[in-house]
């Protein structure tokens, strides 16, 4: 068998890839940086219209994720790799998964997908919208489209993509610590890293003095200025970077407060917009050296479309994407259902039925039995009375001869008919309506146009903002392409299948064949046969352990718009696991990894849960090995975060809660539980609680946002008062107080239960 690639060979061949590839190899940088973005040859780079390809190891200090080397994936100091592709090139998605398969990953053998996980960067004015990169259900990838740094758009966009180097070595060398990573076939990772991460842990959390590093925030920022006034551009990014480090240690020394927050924040985003502002200037001074003497390409103009006579055919409508969210797939669908017999009326057009299908990487309209010609439409124009139009002979008067000349008739074609208590000379005109091959090389774009979303992004020189970039078009009429260019695609016949089986390119004849041709592929495009189909295959799975799905359509809403060749499987975990409660583990499957879990009769969790892949039935062992490594891993954090959580009562943690923003205008979570604890007896008195009842109520109060101090609620926000109930009642609070402390936040959503008890409906 052979053996595993070490940590020290990954870099080697994702250098060695991208290289061939045309990028740059840079180096990690010199400062202290908590992303690869921070580099300056990504977030200076990204800047200006200059075409930029590099790639590059970051190493990247979060302190707070710091766990004195004790956690087996969670540290201060974690390895990236770091691509920039300036501009797009187009199918940056392909040539990534092929850099997978260079380290031995083959995406037939596993299940890699694109969710949706956008990015910002507040302090250094920067956003971007794309995905994390799941290779069976563990993240390892940030790729991102790069829309905006140091508070200017970007012109052209950056494809950015960000390799979690230790997640992929621990996958293909089968390790479950970080620790145990073989680095160079002699040391392992925790033989080169260990003693200095717990070097570092010690003195994130417990020995930096939070007053010298105010001192020095001030004093880097006040660098940072003087490099800008002089117009140093990298200098004054180094203690930008500085500030960034000093901040992150302040703040994992709980020291940051919430209007301490926000003004550092936007001391440094008001930096780094100077320094954006200053290297544009510079480079545009330059001339953009590095501008391509050629033009940029763009797509051909698609030839007219077809005038001829045709019968009435099918009609079809693809807009391939890259990966849609969940929610963006869900709105363009009802769009497309509300725009497109709205258009159709408008456009005259008779069909037969129309079929609004979608996945996450296809939207389509399928119309049967659309009419080949646009309906007649016969137009009466009210001329003056017969009295004025003809004179006592008869004959045609001049406001006769120049109504008809206005309307385009001649004078014989006139007719008199009965209107509004007289008789008027009309005109008759009649359009006999264009053929529809010619109306939808209009009507196609124009409905694509009109798609909008709550975030949109650019990524082409033709400025066009969708969802996820539009990557191909099918438009047909019957067999015969409906030529138009969108976003820089020209339309035509060619779709794609799916992604586990290499995206191939096939050819659609006719319209109506779409449906089976997808078929053959394993693709479900219309989403509530695919919930069907994921709802079957899933509940079967449960049955086969005795257990059932508790009913959840939220999640299978979701899952439904995750995959479009959906195949289900059966994971399990360890029972030790069971001990922490259920609402934790619960949430972890279906928060991070949208799982489906199982319970028994009663509703008990039983150790199984579904995963639905996107791809076939092939290599399922090794699909569904990854995913119980990675909720292992996942419950083992958990169980982390609850020992730590519990070595302490739920009370010491109400300090933190000053470093928690509730609302600027409005201080701090800690100003907010104060504000309650003042309200909550006359609430009490109002509603008539007994002495009892209300010392409850107070009490629950005092407690109610502790919780969201804890590690497990910062980690997973939808646990709040759950926890809270948790933790009260392992620091011997009375089960009224715990259950307040749950029910004040009731109901959480539509459908949700309303508080039992009076102390928590106070």
């Amino acid at each position: 068998m052979t053996k595993p690639l070490s940590f020290q060979q990954v870099i080697l061949r994702l250098q060695q890839f991208w290289a061939e590839r045309g990028c740059l190899l840079w180096q990690p940088y010199s400062e202290k940086v908590g992303a690869g973005t921070m580099n300056p040859a990504t977030v200076l780079r990204v800047l200006g219209p200059e075409p930029w390809n590099v790639a590059y190891v970051e190493p990247s200090y979060r302190p707070d994720d710091g766990r004195f080397g004790d956690n087996p994936n969670r540290m201060q100091m974690h390895t990236q790799f770091q691509v920039i592709l300036k501009p797009d090139p187009g199918n940056p998605q392909e040539v990534y998964l092929e850099s997978l398969y260079a380290l031995g990953i083959h995406r037939a053998e596993h299940d890699i997908r694109f969710v949706e996980d956008n990015w910002e960067s507040p302090a250094l004015g920067a956003w971007g919208l794309g995905w994390e990169v799941w290779l069976d259900g563990l993240e390892i990838t940030q790729f991102t489209y790069f829309q905006q740094a140091g508070g200017f758009p970007l012109d052209p966009v950056s494809v950015e993509i960000t390799y979690g180097l230790e997640r992929i070595v621990m996958f293909l060398q089968n390790v479950r610590s970080v620790w145990e990573i073989d680095w160079d076939g002699r040391l392992t990772y925790g033989d080169v890293l260990l003693r200095p991460e717990i070097e570092h842990c010690r003195y994130d959390f417990e020995l930096a003095d939070v007053e010298r590093l105010r001192q020095m925030y001030d004093l880097f920022e006040a660098e940072a200025r003087s490099c800008l006034a002089e117009g140093l551009v990298i200098p004054a990014h180094d203690y930008i970077l500085r500030c960034s480090h000093t901040f992150n240690l302040l703040d994992t020394r709980g020291a940051i407060g919430v209007t301490e927050r926000a003004t550092y924040f936007h001391r440094m985003r008001d930096l780094s917009r100077q320094v954006a502002e200053v290297y544009v200037a510079q480079r545009e001074e330059m001339g953009f050296p590095w501008m391509a003497a050629s033009a940029p390409s763009t797509a051909p103009a698609p030839p007219p479309a077809p005038t001829g006579e045709m019968a009435a055919a099918d009609a079809l409508l693809e807009i391939g994407t890259e990966e849609l969210p969940a929610a963006d797939l869900d709105s363009a669908l009802a769009q497309l259902r509300e725009l497109a017999p709205a258009r159709l009326e408008a456009a005259r057009l008779d069909y037969d039925g129309l079929r609004v299908l979608g996945t996450p990487r296809r939207l389509v309209l399928l119309i049967e039995g659309l009419a080949g010609r646009q309906r007649p439409v016969e137009e009466v124009v009210k001329g003056p009375p017969v009295r004025i139009a003809f004179d006592g002979d008869g004959q045609p008067t001049r406001a006769a001869v120049g109504f008809a000349r206005k309307c385009g008739v001649s004078v014989a074609e006139l007719q008199v008919r009965e209107m509004d208590g007289g008789e008027y000379v009309v005109a008759v005109r009649r359009e006999e309506g264009r053929p529809t091959a010619a109306v939808l090389g209009d009507l196609f774009p124009e409905l694509v146009a009109a798609l909008h979303f709550g975030k949109s992004m650019r990524w082409n020189a033709s400025g066009v903002a969708f969802s996820r970039p539009i990557r191909w078009l099918v438009s047909l009429f019957g067999g015969t392409v409906i030529p138009f260019e969108y976003a820089g695609v020209t339309a035509g016949r060619v779709s794609r299948g799916p992604r586990p089986a290499g995206s191939p390119e096939f050819e659609i004849p006719q319209a109506g064949d779409y449906l089976s041709l997808l078929d053959g592929y394993g693709v479900i495009a219309d989403p509530a046969a695919r919930s069907a189909s994921i709802a079957a295959q899933a509940e079967e799975l449960a049955r086969s352990v005795a257990g059932r799905l508790p009913d959840d359509p939220a999640l299978l809403s979701e899952v439904t718009n995750l995959v479009e060749q959906p195949t289900a499987l059966l994971g399990h975990f360890d029972e030790q696991y069971l001990q922490l409660p259920a609402e934790v583990l619960i949430a972890v499957m279906k928060k991070h990894q949208r799982y489906f879990p199982v319970v028994d009769g009663d509703g008990g969790l039983l150790p199984h849960f579904v995963v639905i892949r996107n791809g076939g039935t092939e290599h399922l062992d090794i699909v569904r090995r990854g995913n119980e490594e990675v909720i292992r891993a996942r419950f083992a954090d958990a169980a982390f975060f609850y020992r730590e959580d519990t070595q302490k009562p739920l009370e010491d943690f109400l300090p933190r809660l000053a470093t928690l923003t509730f609302q600027e205008r409005l201080g701090s979570m800690l100003d907010k539980t104060a504000r309650l604890e003042r309200l909550t007896p006359q609430l009490a008195a109002m509603l008539g609680l007994d002495e009892a009842e209300t010392e409850t109520a107070r009490r629950a109060a005092h407690l109610c946002k502790a919780d969201l101090a804890t590690q497990m609620v910062v980690e997973m926000t939808s646990l709040q008062g759950v926890m809270g109930r948790e933790y009260a009642l392992k620091s011997g609070e009375s089960p009224a107080v715990a259950q307040a402390i749950f029910e004040h936040y009731l109901p959480r959503f539509a459908g949700d239960a309303f508080p039992a008890s009076r102390a928590g409906l106070v």
